[in-house]
């Protein structure tokens, strides 16, 4: 009997230190992955790393990303990996699958890493042909390379790269710095400039070869080559700051936002003022909010955040923040002829104190629009139009304790700002803003 209360109340600590524990990690599930019964080099999982790469996208431009190493197999002279990564960090996440790749580097009589061949590199089957150890995820063809296809991929690049040792591979930056692509039996047509407009693909396909080879040499098989052992040491550096950066992002995610409108403020009630009023929650317009264009950059980057401009897609094109949606205001959410003249595609009429639903949807297209579970950094070009829209969210049953006017695109004109703003005056844009299958109220 006494074993039996004592049993149900272990099973009820432990649910409740279940319930209340943190999130994983990260470094904690690869910990526990690597340390399991099933999982780690030499068991039925095999391997589970995660390794630092220097992902390279279309202008070139580096930053440190993660790939993730789920099969690792030490054969007689030989090791087999798969290598999972994202080919292109700039996507959309409704298109970028991870592509993952079939790998074979081999253990050279002399010990040393600068030895070591590329065995066999694949993204379908593996060596034996019995099994699909690689996927390709990226685009086929290329958008900016219609003619370069994976069947290409498979034809003229990989196969250049089979036989080649690290000494070799490592002096690589990116594809241009291969001299020697059309040597080789068969090779003699094959031209690298026409992978040009693939060179995200193409450059990351060597990235993440260079990237397996760090981790190749951390295997026990070199532990008496230097040139090995200082491979490792970069290996652990990069990881080492991945996960600083990880730990920093977490951090300032962490931090609580400040309620959106500062009550520390004062503002004039109308021009004719002659005294100021202290800010108070419900006040929309820019002047009271606890977020512009002074304290802006603590708050970028946040998961729980969606960052959206309400400019129309011209003036978005030629001058923005950086991963800032376009969700255009006066086009798309809000005309007060709306519901009265069937050539306007708004979702709302009326004004923005009560606005009219214009379609049977509307509601629900302002909702995925504006998730209602996510804080909403708004902007424009001065926060007028944000006021009005936070207006319209407002009347609609939004929670306007997580949206936020942090004022207009005229205000972050800033050198802070320089380096995530992109300005390109010379964009010209003509659109037709439509809204296709809804139903108009009667």
């Amino acid at each position: 009997m006494y074993k039996k209360i004592f049993a149900c109340l272990l099973l009820v600590v432990m649910l409740v230190t279940c319930a209340g524990a943190d999130e994983l990690s990260l470094g904690e599930v690869n910990k526990f992955l690597n340390t399991s019964a099933k999982l780690g080099e030499g068991s039925k999982g095999n391997q589970v790393a995660v390794i630092p790469v220097n992902h390279i996208d279309g202008p070139k431009q580096e930053d440190l990303f993660y790939a993730f190493v789920p099969f690792k197999y030490v054969a007689r002279n030989y090791i087999k990996y798969q290598v999972t990564f994202l080919s292109c960090t700039c996507r959309t996440a409704d298109v970028n699958v991870w592509t993952t790749g079939y790998l074979e580097l081999t253990l050279p009589s002399s010990g040393k890493i600068k030895d070591s061949e590329v065995r066999f590199y694949s993204f379908d089957s593996d060596s034996t042909q019995h099994y699909l150890g690689g996927f390709w995820g990226d685009s086929d063809p290329p958008p900016t390379a219609p003619k370069i296809n994976f069947e290409k991929f498979k034809a003229e690049i990989l196969p250049y790269y089979v036989g080649k040792n690290y000494a070799q591979l490592s002096k690589l930056g990116t594809i241009d710095d291969i001299k020697d692509f059309s040597k080789g039996e068969g090779r003699e047509n094959f031209t690298l400039d026409a992978y040009t407009g693939a060179t995200v693909s193409a450059n990351n396909v060597l990235r993440i070869l260079q990237a397996m080879y760090a981790y190749h040499a951390t295997d026990s098989f070199f532990d008496n080559d230097p040139e090995a052992l200082a491979l490792r040491k970069v290996f652990e550096d990069k990881k080492e700051m991945a996960a600083s950066a990880t730990a920093s992002a977490a951090a300032k995610e962490s931090s609580e936002l400040p309620a959106p409108v500062d009550t520390k403020k004062t503002f004039k009630a109308n021009k004719d003022e002659t005294t100021e009023t202290f800010c108070a929650p419900g006040n929309f317009g820019p002047t009271c909010s606890a977020i512009n264009n002074e304290n802006l950059r603590a708050y970028l980057g946040r998961s729980d955040v969606m960052y959206i401009d309400i400019r129309d897609y011209a003036d978005y094109a030629k001058k923005h923040l950086r991963n800032f949606e376009c969700i255009p205001y006066f086009a798309l959410i809000f005309n007060e002829n709306a519901g009265k003249d069937d050539s306007l595609p708004q979702l709302y009429g009326g004004t923005p104190d009560k606005p009219v639903p214009v379609y049977k949807e509307s509601d629900e297209i302002l909702e995925a629009l504006f998730p209602k579970n996510k804080n909403i950094f708004l902007m424009c070009q001065g926060g007028g139009r944000v006021s009005n829209m936070m207006k319209i969210l407002s009347a609609r049953g939004w929670d306007m304790s997580k949206i936020y006017n942090i004022g207009g695109m005229g205000q972050y004109a800033g050198p802070q700002y320089r380096d995530i703003t992109t300005d390109t005056p010379e964009i010209s844009i003509k659109v037709e803003y439509n809204f296709e299958g809804l139903t108009r109220i009667k």
